[in-house]
C-alpha cells in the first residue's frame, strides 16, 4: 500500500445519440382497479322488531288500563320527541310493532304516578316483552 496517494472514484456514464433522440413517456401514477362482486343473503325477510307488555298498579297485580305509553329514539326522555305513541287496552297490554334496530327509551305514564322509563335495546328481528307496573 503506497502512502499519500488518494484513491478517487468516478462515475462513468455514457451517452448514446440514439438515446437522446427519443422522446421518453413514462406514467408515474399508475392506478389498479380490484373490483369484487360481494352478494349478501339473509334467511329472515322482515328484521323489523316488537316491544309487547303488560301494565299493572302496584304489586297485587291489578291491571292498569288507559296507561300512556311512549317510545323516544336513544336515551333520552325529556328533550326528544317520541317516535310512537299508544296506550294499553283493557287488559293493561300494549303492542309496539314495526321497529327497527336500535337503541329506545320506553316511558309510562299513568295517572298521579311517577313517570317510568325504561331503556331497550332491539336487534334485528328481536321481541321484547317489558312489564309496567306503577
Amino acid at each position: 500500500m503506497e502512502v499519500g496517494r488518494k484513491c478517487h472514484e468516478r462515475e462513468h456514464v455514457q451517452f448514446n445519440s440514439q438515446d437522446l433522440d427519443q422522446e421518453q413517456n413514462v406514467h408515474m401514477d399508475p392506478v389498479q382497479l380490484n373490483t369484487q362482486n360481494v352478494q349478501i343473503f339473509y334467511e329472515k325477510e322482515d328484521l323489523s322488531s316488537v316491544i309487547t307488555g303488560n301494565t299493572y298498579k302496584g304489586k297485587s297485580g291489578e291491571i292498569a288500563a288507559g296507561v300512556k305509553i311512549l317510545l323516544f329514539f336513544g336515551y333520552g326522555y325529556e328533550e326528544n320527541i317520541p317516535v310512537y305513541r299508544t296506550k294499553s287496552d283493557s287488559d293493561g297490554n300494549y303492542r309496539i310493532e314495526d321497529l327497527p334496530p336500535g337503541f329506545y327509551c320506553l316511558a309510562a305514564q299513568y295517572g298521579d304516578y311517577p313517570v317510568k322509563k325504561y331503556l331497550i335495546k332491539l336487534l334485528p328481528g328481536q321481541t321484547i316483552h317489558q312489564t309496567i307496573v306503577f
